[in-house]
């Protein structure tokens, strides 16, 4: 199960939806540019994307033979497996799509903890290793990355981070061997847009072009992408501290129920004495989506994650699990 769940339990009624990571603050003007530039689906996006690659380009100061997009940063994870082969590091718990494509693509997987991933590519030889920064589900940095970076040149294996909620964080990490993928819509919160970028080492980069679908990335994605990239970083800012007046409201009404919380972006993993499946089945009647976590490595059936959002949905989860640990004590 993904943060994605949310469309099957609609059924033509809106809900808190807490699975998925997505901003909840996004730019005002957004839905009107959207609804502006509608009419651009009836042409097919230029497959070149030149004008897309010049934006990326200047708006992160990277080289544009460097840069990639997709249809959602997970293109660009998917493209890393079929481009890389071997032994592969993960560390956990992290994002579970990395298992899948390292099995699709005929990787062998070796684990470790999180905490043990620089010393555990040192020591095991790996032919990659994937980080997710800030990692999922854990809400933390991982301050070894840069460490990770240079290790990767030194010791020849490539790096594959994934940043897709960096704009979450105040932390930033220089990499100058990585393969980086970052995700727009996540920040804009309109995941269902889809629309990931990055940056790969020249000669994958090249590769990459090389196989993609031809139009891999839709008008509407290619349009918000130019207008909000290089915005970004103001945007990014002003949502940070929203996010963090919320988070800590959050963790501190979570505390008073004896809930552990931990997270330093806008989503946190949780853990309390409850089953997290009673506990999601109870929210849903409530008209509340969380993300249950069992199908993590290294987290259990009391483990669920949340989405950091506004006070007033915050306000309405508190008070659910109020009632939810009451009936339960």
């Amino acid at each position: 199960m993904h943060g994605d769940q949310a469309e099957k339990f609609l059924n033509g009624k809106k809900i808190l939806d807490f699975a998925s990571n997505i901003n909840p603050f996004p730019p005002k003007d957004l839905w009107e540019f959207i609804k502006s530039i509608s009419w651009k689906i009836s042409y097919y996006p230029e497959s070149s994307y030149s004008d897309l690659i010049e934006t990326i380009s200047e708006t992160f100061g990277w080289d544009r033979k460097e840069v990639v997009f997709g249809n959602g940063s997970i293109e660009l994870i998917r493209t890393f497996f079929i481009l890389n082969s071997g032994k592969v590091l993960i560390p956990y718990p992290t994002f579970t799509e990395y298992e899948r494509f390292a099995k699709a693509f005929g990787s062998r997987i070796v684990r470790c903890r999180l905490r043990d991933v620089y010393e555990a590519a040192k020591k095991i030889e790996p032919n990659a290793v994937v980080v997710c920064n800030p990692n999922n589900p854990t809400g933390e940095f991982v301050e070894c990355v840069e460490e990770l970076d240079s290790l990767a040149e030194k010791k020849g294996f490539n790096l594959l981070v994934d940043e897709a909620f960096i704009d979450f964080s105040s932390k930033k990490a220089q990499l100058e061997n990585a393969f980086v993928v970052r995700s727009l819509t996540k920040i804009l919160g309109i995941p269902g847009l889809r629309f990931g970028y990055g940056k790969f080492p020249k000669k994958f980069a090249e590769r990459f072009h090389e196989i993609r679908d031809p139009w891999n990335v839709n008008m509407l994605a290619k349009e918000v992408a130019k207008r909000y990239l290089p915005k970004l970083k103001i945007f990014s800012r002003k949502v940070r501290r929203k996010i963090s007046r919320e988070r800590k409201y959050l963790r501190k009404r979570l505390q008073r129920l004896d809930f552990l919380s931990v997270g330093e972006v806008n989503f946190l993993l949780v853990e309390g004495k409850f089953k997290a499946r009673d506990l999601q089945k109870f929210l849903l009647e409530k008209g509340i989506l969380i993300r249950t976590c069992e199908d993590f490595i290294g987290l259990n059936e009391k483990n669920f994650r949340i989405a950091v959002k506004d006070r007033d949905s915050n306000r309405a989860l508190i008070k659910n699990l109020e009632v939810f640990v009451e009936e339960n004590s």
